[in-house]
């Protein structure tokens, strides 16, 4: 019975150790949450201050931006000429911020615009260029345009009446306005005809190939001449600006904002060359080196 009284004591004593014991954990957890949570907000009401100031910054830089986007754009392009040349067919969100850039800048509306219907039929570009003894010399027999795209993109830029594109218009463009006789002074290029997501059968692929080969040879063309080349599209657009990476060409991907159309005009002027914007293309930077501008103000 003693022993007994033993066990029961012991066990006894065991219980009410454990739980005092075990009263204490849970405060000392307790209190460790309760830190936890403390430390955890404070570190939400800081990182909220910080988006807060950022966020203030950046309303206070683009109100700034916009303010002195007039001066900054005023005669910037002054008496210069440019064409515009899509890619595909025409955008008129985009085709409409480029335009309001050159006007912004004194440039007036483009010298000339074309698009290009696509994609390229190989097979009737190809009969085109053989019955023609002025192109005989691009016809490849294949799918590959580059030749014939490297020729058009000088046409396009020297003008004189633009044999080349003139002599193809049934073939290759779907819209087209302005002079065809006026030299311009750069272009400015967007892409709005894409690869189709799934190979397709053997027409669809050889189509496919010829109108990158033009598009490709097209924009060497323009980069030969060594007179400013610009890529451009939308913030809402699908960052596509490969094709300008890949031939050394200087791209803009926030063309319908305000610093968008200044980085365009920056670089139609000659500005240091680059991928500018706000995407994760824009490996450059926002826009290129602004050199002071002298304004005059009353009083």
């Amino acid at each position: 019975l003693v022993s007994l009284a033993a066990v029961f004591i012991a066990l006894a004593v065991g219980i009410l150790l454990g739980a005092a014991i075990s009263g204490k954990l849970g405060d000392a957890e307790n209190a460790l949450m309760k830190d936890r949570v403390k430390s955890m907000s404070d570190q939400l009401t800081q990182e909220r201050a910080r988006s807060d100031i950022i966020e203030r910054r950046s309303e206070a830089a683009q109100e700034l931006l916009t303010d002195a986007y007039p001066a900054l754009m005023a005669n910037r392009l002054a008496e210069k000429g440019f064409a515009v040349l899509f890619l595909g067919p025409v955008d008129s969100s985009v085709r409409s911020a480029v335009e309001r850039t050159l006007a912004d800048a004194d440039a007036g509306s483009p010298v000339r615009l074309v698009a290009l219907d696509s994609p390229v039929d190989p097979q009737e570009l190809d009969s085109a260029l053989q019955g023609d003894e002025l192109l005989a010399q691009y016809a490849e027999g294949g799918d590959d345009f580059g030749a014939l795209g490297e020729a058009l993109g000088r046409d396009l830029i020297e003008g004189e009446g633009t044999p080349l594109w003139t002599t193809l218009s049934s073939r290759l463009i779907e819209e087209r306005s302005g002079t065809t006789s006026t030299p311009v002074d750069g272009a400015i290029v967007v892409q709005t005809w894409h690869e189709p997501d799934s190979p397709g059968d053997a027409d669809e692929q050889s189509r496919t190939r010829a109108t990158e080969s033009l598009f490709e040879g097209l924009v060497r063309g323009l980069e030969s001449t060594g007179l400013p080349v610009v890529g451009v599209e939308t913030t809402d657009a699908e960052a596509d600006l490969a094709l300008f990476r890949q031939q050394g060409v200087s791209s803009v991907d926030d063309v319908d904002a305000v610093a968008g159309r200044l980085a365009l005009a920056l670089l139609l002027q000659g500005g240091e060359s680059g991928h500018y914007g706000v995407k994760d293309s824009a490996t450059s930077g926002i826009a290129p080196p602004i050199e002071p501008v002298t304004t005059t103000t009353g009083g």
